[in-house]
This record gives C-alpha cells, sequence and structure tokens, in this order.
C-alpha cells in the first residue's frame, strides 16, 4: 500500500476524536510486586491511567520500566498485586472479551502448519461461520493489510513484515474494542517500520471505535502515531505524565515528522527521559 493511499484511507475515518470522559479502560492504584530470594521487588506503583474509546494511547518509558506488564495486567494476562482495571465498567479478572493483545514476538503466535487464510480464519472460530464463510472473510482481512495474494502461503514463506501484517488481520478479524501492541515493530528495519506504521493508522481510521494500546521504546513512533502518551518512569515505575500530541491528522511520514509540534514533543520527551536518568547517553 503506497503513503498516499494510506494517508486517502486515514482520511475517511468518521469518528470526532474521543471526549476526555468517554473512558473504554480505567485502570486505577494498579500495583505489581515480586518476591524472591532478594526480597520484594515493586515493579510497578499506584498507577492510575484512563484509555479513551476510539484513541490511541501510546506507553513509552525506559527499558525494563514495566511497560510490557503494565500492558498484560491491562490485558488480564497477569494478575495485578493491588488496584484495579475495569473495561467498560466491568473488572478485568482475566483476559476480556473485545481486547485483543498483540505480542513482540509476533512470528511466534502464528501457526507454522496452517496457511495464512487459515491463521487468520482461526480468529473466527465460534462466530456462527462455516468454514466457507470463515475462508471469505478471512480474505477480506488479509486485503486490508495487502497480503490478498498469499491467503494459501504458510507463516514461514513470508517475511518478517509480511508475518506482522498477518498476525495484525488475525488480530482484527477478532473484532476487538481494543487492540494492545507490544512493540511490534522492534524486530523489522526501518523502512519496514515506518510501512507499518503508515498501515497501522489507515486500519485503524478505517475501523471507527478501535482502541489501539501500544507499548514502545522509540518516541519519535510514539509522537508519530499517538492522540495521548503515557510516560513513565523507572522502578517502581508510575505514569509520571500524559501528553496529548494534538497534531493534526492524517499524519504523513515525511512532513508530519517535520512538523514544529512534532520535533518539540519529540524534544521534550527525550528531554524528559534523560532529565530522569531515566535513559543511559
Amino acid at each position: 500500500m503506497s503513503e498516499a493511499a494510506a494517508t486517502l484511507s486515514e482520511a475517511r475515518r468518521p469518528a470526532p476524536p474521543p471526549a476526555a470522559n468517554d473512558a473504554l479502560m480505567v485502570l486505577r492504584g494498579v500495583t505489581k510486586t515480586y518476591g524472591g530470594r532478594g526480597g520484594e521487588v515493586v515493579a510497578l506503583s499506584s498507577i492510575d491511567l484512563d484509555v479513551r474509546r476510539g484513541e490511541f494511547l501510546t506507553i513509552i518509558g525506559p527499558s525494563g520500566c514495566g511497560k510490557s506488564t503494565l500492558l498484560q495486567i491491562a490485558a488480564g494476562l497477569v494478575p495485578a498485586t493491588s488496584g484495579s482495571i475495569t473495561l467498560e465498567g466491568r473488572p478485568v479478572t482475566a483476559p476480556p472479551r473485545g481486547i485483543v493483545y498483540l505480542f513482540q514476538q509476533y512470528n511466534k503466535s502464528l501457526f507454522p502448519w496452517r496457511s495464512v487464510r487459515s491463521n487468520v480464519a482461526f480468529a473466527l472460530a465460534g462466530k456462527g461461520l462455516d468454514r466457507h464463510q470463515r475462508a471469505k472473510r478471512a480474505q477480506s482481512f488479509l486485503a486490508l493489510v495487502g497480503l490478498e495474494a498469499f491467503g494459501n502461503h504458510y507463516p514461514w514463506q513470508l517475511s518478517g513484515g509480511m508475518q506482522q501484517r498477518v498476525a495484525i488481520a488475525r488480530a482484527l478479524a477478532a473484532e476487538p474494542a481494543a487492540l494492545l501492541m507490544d512493540e511490534p515493530f522492534s524486530a523489522v528495519d526501518a523502512l519496514t517500520r515506518v510501512e507499518m506504521q503508515a498501515l497501522l493508522l489507515d486500519i485503524w481510521r478505517q475501523r471507527a471505535g478501535l482502541t489501539i494500546i501500544l507499548v514502545t521504546h522509540d518516541v519519535e513512533e510514539a509522537v508519530y502515531l499517538s492522540d495521548r502518551i503515557a510516560v513513565m518512569g523507572r522502578r517502581p515505575a508510575t505514569v509520571e505524565r500524559v501528553l496529548e500530541t494534538g497534531l493534526p491528522r492524517p499524519r504523513d511520514p515525511v512532513a508530519t515528522r517535520e512538523d514544529p509540534v512534532f520535533l518539540r514533543h519529540r524534544g521534550e520527551l527525550l528531554d524528559d527521559l534523560l532529565g530522569r536518568g531515566l535513559v543511559r547517553r
């Protein structure tokens, strides 16, 4: 998919910016501690965070601060030691309906013995569709990520970036209210990373109401993609602040990165992290 096509598709999203009081997910006082021979370690300390319906929220912070742990707690994959998480007002104590978690090692989540189309169709099980209907819908999601010609291939026959697209197509096939992504672009080259960012924005803008929570260590990626950025500190980690990017949409891979607002946010965030000693020079 070309950058121009991605930009045009992004512009079609009819939903207005999410309202500040329209929370899909609410985290209050979330704390995570680990015990061991060396004593108790506090990984996360009393984290409060609201995730607005339909927004693109990114979580950044230093390596090892607990970003992925927080995302896993939000997804119901890891229990919090204390505090609460609610999704649409309901407590999250296990993986809830409406949330799909895309792991960092996306290639390991694909079934190597299943075709690409069958991998995507797996997410449609239990939806009352017969085999033909599942295959047809799976094909439509492959088309969404530009892989309609690769349905009969197997994951191991695809490049890393293409495997990543399959994982995204399967996640979208589940029709989640929220898509949680743990550093999904960290294992691909720089050009593929830019292409995948454009694809993700294209998909998000086409699917009005979809909420995305992204964990990344890349400040530029966070500013480029997000409506808001939650900045975590070092352990015991808290959310130090939440930044509204205010950048206009649609975003352009080149022009947005040259926008003075983008450059200001990038500088502030890097200075913020470096100033607290969170990132090694």
